[in-house]
């Protein structure tokens, strides 16, 4: 006999909690068709302009965050910026010393080469000079020294220095050196070298000498 309650005590739980659970569900379906009614209206432009940052961050995106510098005491700072400048200075000051050698060693090694091309020039000018004035003629040492001058301009032509022989060619300042003017009747002359006094020389466009002439000028009736 007391069986009989406990059975139909479960059944009314049972029965209760049935109704509690249905009544849930119909909670939860009213809910997401409000939700979902709600929705269509909605623009999705304002949706995504008003969407909620969550600790400064919003939901779905990776904000940019810029770590704050270190602010460095004003004495520490002028101690670094003073240890830069001084590593500067000093790359600085190796690198002019540097440069310098280099130039100098490149300065040395030409002009050894020039020299060694000289030597044999000199060589053969000794030669000439050597031989005993009995033993020659003037025409015979003419000769060796017209052929010691030719291999000499080689020499120097190999070095890369070039004559300033202007003759018949218009005056240029910047080439020639003027010692005296010739009067001319042609204005076509005006200004022409006229004579080479003494050949110039360069090397590239740096001028070693300039050629020495003479040069026309133009006078109406001469």
């Amino acid at each position: 006999m007391s069986k009989i309650p406990k059975r139909r005590r479960k059944q009314g739980e049972t029965t209760e909690a049935r109704a509690m659970s249905n009544n849930l569900d119909n909670e939860v379906d009213e809910v997401l068709n409000g939700t979902e009614d709600a929705s269509e209206g909605v623009d999705p432009a304002k949706a995504e302009r008003e969407e909620v940052k969550v600790n400064g961050e919003t939901p779905g995106h990776i904000d940019d965050v810029t770590a704050p510098e270190e602010e460095l005491d004003p004495e520490a700072e002028l101690l670094v910026l003073r240890d830069r400048h001084l590593r500067l200075a000093a790359e600085f000051d190796n690198f002019r010393r540097r440069t310098r050698r280099e130039l100098r060693e490149v300065g040395e090694v030409a002009r050894a080469e020039l020299a060694e091309r000289l030597l044999v020039v000199m060589d053969d000018l000794e030669r000439v000079v050597s031989t005993p004035c009995e033993e020659t003629t003037t025409e015979v040492l003419h000769q060796g020294a017209e052929l010691v001058a030719r291999k000499l301009a080689k020499t120097l032509a190999d070095a890369g220095m070039e004559p300033v022989s202007p003759l018949d060619e218009r005056f240029d300042p910047n080439l020639h050196e003027a010692l005296f003017i010739t009067a001319t009747g042609d204005p076509e002359q005006d200004e022409m070298v006229s004579e080479v006094v003494l050949i110039g020389y360069q090397i590239g466009e740096r001028l070693l000498r300039p050629a020495q002439v003479g040069v026309f000028r133009y006078k109406e009736g001469k």
